[in-house]
């Protein structure tokens, strides 16, 4: 079982892996190559504006969100990086993120970021990264798959029954992954989010933060809960009870292209992930077209559990930002190369082209923005979504939901897996930070 501190791991490997920025560059940014398009169309405005040359430092997904941490802990991050939402809070606590309060201050188009996604990259009121965009959660399905397996379209599950049902009848017409739940340790934070926290949040009746990892009243991490417990069971009758899915794409060497051939294949029936694969089902940098997407498949929201009082779908929002590193050597430099990037023509021009679900007013109450019918409708959902628990010590929370999930495809049971994650919260946040729910 896992129960380490996500940084204190990260200070620990960070002479093996990470790479010094090196010494001619004026200024530097790193982020992931999902992101290019956004990023590098700012740069040649950046370069072009100032004469200063960018060094950009371009990585695959996998692995990205460790290599953050490790190079931010090492002193030799870049200037500016890519950084998931949920690291903020930990990453600021830790003095590794420049405050940005001062430096936006000045900037006319800070207005228009909507304060719930500021919020989400803030730490003690402060705000320390901009967010390059959001997203929901829902269920993705294959047309052609479902047409095989007789199931009716459009797809409108109302409990995991019906998911469960679904999967099956996949499963028995042939499909080769009837059920894609992310879970285990290389699935990163999409096995917290896509899978765990999505389920968690409809699980039980919603009562204060029953259905959550953190009880935010009290700052209490929740060891073991009715809904922890239906959650992990889920997982288990997916992958071990009814054996609704194989385990192998959560080991994948590159986990998301992995599940993108497997779509785009026919071989996948049910994927659980978030908004970004309407433009991400092939290629993130060349999304196909709305007539290819809507052809092959069709996305539900993620339905509640049908426990009595339980919410009928659920939903959680994260999403991606930059922030500048504190160790900058000219954080004024730093900020007008994001505002550079995030300058409303760029901004506006890839949110648009990439389907992503605009953080700015200026963006969503475009008339081009609401033409988008996609758009349009999943950000409906975010109008009843909610964030991660973005405070120190998530990270290693989220860690260990990760190795719960593992525990179980190896063929953990519920109760060994829940006994595991309640005992390593309490070995990492002492006793009285420990909750159970009976």
């Amino acid at each position: 079982m896992l129960k380490r501190g996500y940084l204190t791991t990260a200070i620990t490997l960070s002479l093996l892996t990470s790479a010094a920025i090196p010494a001619h560059a004026e200024i530097s940014i790193m982020y992931m190559e999902s992101f290019a398009s956004l990023i590098e169309e700012g740069i040649k405005d950046f370069e072009a504006a100032t004469g200063e040359t960018v060094n950009a430092i371009k990585l695959p997904g996998q692995g990205y969100d460790q290599r953050i941490a490790l190079d931010l802990s090492a002193g030799t991050a870049a200037d500016v990086n890519l950084i998931d939402s949920f690291m903020v809070s930990e990453l600021a606590s830790a003095g590794y993120l420049a405050p940005l309060g001062e430096l936006a201050a000045g900037w006319d188009q800070y207005q228009y970021y909507l304060p719930g996604l500021l919020e989400v990259a803030s730490y003690q009121g402060e705000v320390y990264a901009l967010p390059t965009d959001t997203d929901v959660r829902m269920l993705w399905y294959d047309k052609s798959n479902f047409e095989k397996a007789g199931i009716p379209m459009p797809w409108e599950p109302k409990s995991w029954a019906d998911v469960l049902d679904a999967a099956q009848k996949l499963k028995d017409a042939g499909v080769q992954y009837p059920f894609q739940l992310p879970a285990g340790t290389k699935q990163a934070e999409a096995a917290t989010m896509q899978g765990v926290y999505m389920a968690l949040l409809g699980a039980d009746a919603p009562e204060g933060d029953r259905n959550r990892l953190l009880n935010r009243e009290t700052n209490q991490w929740i060891g073991d809960s009715p809904g922890l417990r239906r959650t992990f069971d889920l997982y288990y009758q997916v992958y071990v009870e009814d054996e609704l899915n194989p385990a192998d794409l959560n080991y994948a060497t590159d986990i998301s292209a992995a599940v993108r051939q497997a779509l785009a294949d026919d071989k996948l029936g049910i994927l659980a992930s978030g908004s970004w694969e309407d433009a991400c089902l092939w290629d993130c940098n060349n999304p196909p077209s709305r007539e290819e997407r809507d052809a092959q498949v069709g996305w539900t929201p993620w339905p509640g559990s049908g426990e009595p009082g339980t919410k009928p779908t659920t939903n959680i929002s994260g999403g991606w930002t930059l922030g500048i590193n504190a160790n900058a050597a000219d954080k004024d430099m730093a900020f007008q190369l994001v505002t550079a990037i995030f300058d409303e023509e760029n901004f506006k021009a890839w949110t648009l082209a990439n389907h992503r679900m605009a953080v700015r007013t200026d963006i969503s109450d475009s008339p081009e923005y609401k033409e988008d019918a996609f758009l349009a409708a999943a950000t409906q959902l975010a109008a009843d979504t909610t964030g991660r628990d973005t405070v120190p010590g998530y990270q290693t929370v989220s860690a260990l939901v990760q190795q719960a999930t593992a525990d179980i495809l190896d063929g953990a049971g519920v109760e060994d897996v829940i006994a595991e994650y309640h005992d390593a919260l309490v070995d990492e946040f002492g006793e009285e930070n420990v909750i159970t729910y009976e």
